[in-house]
């Protein structure tokens, strides 16, 4: 998101009432912005996500809000088979016992590290986040062939992988399974990223966030069966984000003559 930055002393009569932001937009009056919201769109290194920002600036070189996430989080030895009889299965990962996500809900602190000097250039900040993080888990549901291949009929069942081996598995069953017996598991979360804003006008922003973020919870997060991979309590990210939104004076974009 773009910064406003102090008012310059005017050089010239023709340049009279510009300021920072003026000479990188054109416009005929400089704006205090106040508020800032954007929505976001996530790839990490286990997945993907969306994302909510609110913001308020706190002077003008940075802006503190918090932020809501919700992130699909796939195991890194996560891999799709099939049954090699009925390819017109859905594919399934073998192993994998519960689907995970994590919901975040964390205060952010976004603070200018270089400014934008001129239309069409960037300003480069650092975001830091942190709060909680709440893991919820989906049991993972197959159809399982009876009795042996071929099948004679086909039933849905919570995957065990003490039980359902390979050459009974048919395939994945429709997501909806399981959905009523999600597990909830809270933790915190922490992240840094440093943050490009590049958009052209001033009221409206565009925005690419790279960083890392790590979420410990207070259980292991068991996606894969333990038969196959230990569980783990902390989990470490890499991710792009990329964010749109706008910011404004508290006076209203009407009023900033925007």
């Amino acid at each position: 998101m773009a910064f406003v930055g102090e008012a310059q002393t005017p050089a010239t009569n023709a340049t009279e009432n510009a300021t920072g932001l003026d000479a990188v937009f054109g416009e005929g009056v400089d704006v205090v912005l106040s508020e800032a919201v954007r929505f976001h769109v996530m790839l990490h290194t286990q997945g993907a996500g969306i994302g909510f920002q609110r913001g308020k600036y706190d002077g003008a070189m940075r802006i503190r809000g918090w932020q809501v996430e919700l992130a699909f989080v796939r195991h890194l030895k996560e891999e799709k088979t099939r049954n090699p009889v009925y390819e017109e299965a859905l594919a399934y990962v073998y192993g994998k016992v519960n689907a995970h996500h994590v919901l975040r809900v964390q205060h952010f602190t976004q603070t200018l590290l270089f400014e934008k000097y001129r239309k069409g250039g960037v300003t480069v900040s650092r975001l830091g986040q942190w709060g909680a993080a709440v893991g919820v888990s989906k049991p993972v549901y197959l159809e399982i062939g009876y009795p042996e291949i071929p099948y004679t009929s086909l039933q849905v069942e919570r995957y065990d992988p003490e039980v359902h081996f390979s050459n009974r598995i048919y395939g994945r069953a429709p997501w909806v399974n399981g959905l009523e017996s999600l597990g909830f598991n809270p933790g915190l979360s922490a992240g840094q990223a440093l943050t490009f804003e590049f958009n052209d006008t001033r009221s409206a922003t565009r925005t690419l966030d790279l960083g890392a973020g790590a979420d410990v919870y207070l259980r292991p997060v068991e996606i894969m069966a333990s038969d196959f991979v230990t569980a783990r309590r902390v989990h470490l990210t890499f991710y792009l984000r990329y964010a749109w939104g706008a910011q404004w004076s508290s006076k209203g974009l009407g009023d900033a003559g925007l």
